[in-house]
């Protein structure tokens, strides 16, 4: 049923261009689709976000290895690594995004530097608005919280667990709502080209192949580089030895859905022993985001050039830390990054128009996205727990 849905995923990018190009009024009229997906998919993000943080922050602290405190280190190592390449890419190409901007119905603001009031509005005075808000920092830092609070809280395993539990069965709805993906795609596309005409189109064309190039550089740079020079695997060896995992990366674009294989591949083909091995990819298939990094730093900077807004220095600093924080909160399902990426944008007040057909373009970026977050774990264990040779 997930291959069915991927293909038909794919086949509603092209048919929506089509639909957009010759039927725009049909489409205009069908956009109110994609937008109820985007709210529902916004709707379940924020408790799973909760959830899951609360959890991972939870288990880490329990275990008490040292291993869990390397592993985050090296984790946030590699995704400001990671930002930072990529930043200078997109520095280097200036890519040039020519658009009619007189079609993007936009009345936000500009981006408020305040350092008083960005964390002042952090800190509500009640537990209600964060959630009814979608406030993404305070939800992240009150799950930071709960995680470690509840680490130092004797007899709570089975309360824990519970919440693993509930945080699997929204999962599961996310994943039932995203059988509606095709339509929504087909939908959201449709309007932007009828919206946008070929100019949208395009701008999606550049989009996919400055990502790629990215994604291409960084996986040598951050994932084959370091493993080459600390641990004498060269980047033939290592190409063949994750073959099948990117194979399976592409294909269900899930790193969850690609855990197994990362375990088996890390311990039969690199010699990683498997009790550090289990840790550290499991641990880095709940918070290492390399694609994530990747991902962040082209929308955000791509979207603000777009829209002709200056980032500063203290706003890319901002952009970089809120980016590392909320990848751990990126849901383990296909398509969670086009909500997490539309979140990201409304924090710095970056118009979410592109969203749209950001939505559509997202399954053939995901496929690079999550083959750098996967490939990511498997470099990270390489390097904290192989022998060198």
């Amino acid at each position: 049923m997930k291959k069915i849905i991927s293909r038909l995923t794919i086949l509603a990018i092209p048919l929506g261009i089509l639909f957009g190009v010759f039927l725009p009024k049909f489409c205009l009229k069908i956009s109110f689709i994609g937008t109820i997906y985007i709210n529902i998919l916004k709707f379940m993000v924020i408790p799973l976000i909760f959830l899951n943080i609360s959890y991972t922050i939870y288990k880490a602290l329990t275990k008490k290895e040292k291993i869990i405190t390397k592993s985050i280190g090296l984790f946030i190592l590699m995704f400001v690594v990671t930002f930072l390449i990529t930043s200078l890419i997109i520095f280097i190409i200036k890519p040039n995004f020519t658009i009619n901007l007189e079609n993007f119905k936009w009345d936000g603001e500009s981006v408020d530097l305040n350092f008083t009031n960005i964390i002042t509005n952090i800190f509500p005075d009640n537990i209600i608005s964060p959630f009814a808000n979608n406030s993404l920092f305070t939800i992240i830092l009150l799950a930071l919280l709960f995680g470690y609070s509840s680490s130092k809280v004797k007899n709570i395993e089975s309360v824990m667990e519970d919440i693993n539990g509930l945080s699997e069965i929204f999962k599961k709805m996310l994943e039932i709502i995203l059988y509606l993906n095709p339509l929504a795609v087909f939908t959201l596309i449709a309007s932007s080209v009828a919206n946008y005409k070929l100019d949208i189109i395009l701008m999606g064309i550049k989009y996919i192949l400055i990502a790629y190039l990215c994604s291409i550089i960084i996986m040598f740079i951050v994932m084959m580089l370091p493993v080459w020079i600390c641990k004498k695997i060269n980047p033939i060896t290592y190409i063949k030895n994750c073959g099948k995992v990117w194979l399976m990366t592409i294909t269900s674009c899930s790193s969850l859905a690609t855990l197994p294989l990362t375990l088996k591949t890390c311990t039969d083909n690199f010699k990683i022993p498997k009790s550090k091995n289990d840790i550290v990819v499991s641990l880095g298939c709940a918070i290492n985001f390399c694609g994530g990094a990747v991902s962040f730093a082209i929308l955000g900077l791509l979207c603000s050039k777009m829209f002709g807004i200056e980032i500063s220095a203290l706003n890319f600093v901002l952009m970089l830390l809120t980016a590392l924080v909320i990848n751990m909160a990126a849901p383990g399902i296909p398509n969670g990054g086009v909500v997490i990426g539309a979140t990201y944008l409304s924090l710095f007040k970056i118009p979410l128009d592109f969203i749209g057909f950001y939505s559509g373009l997202y399954k053939i970026l995901d496929m690079a996205y999550t083959t750098l977050n996967v490939t990511g774990d498997i470099t990270a264990s390489i390097l904290l727990n192989k022998k060198n040779s």
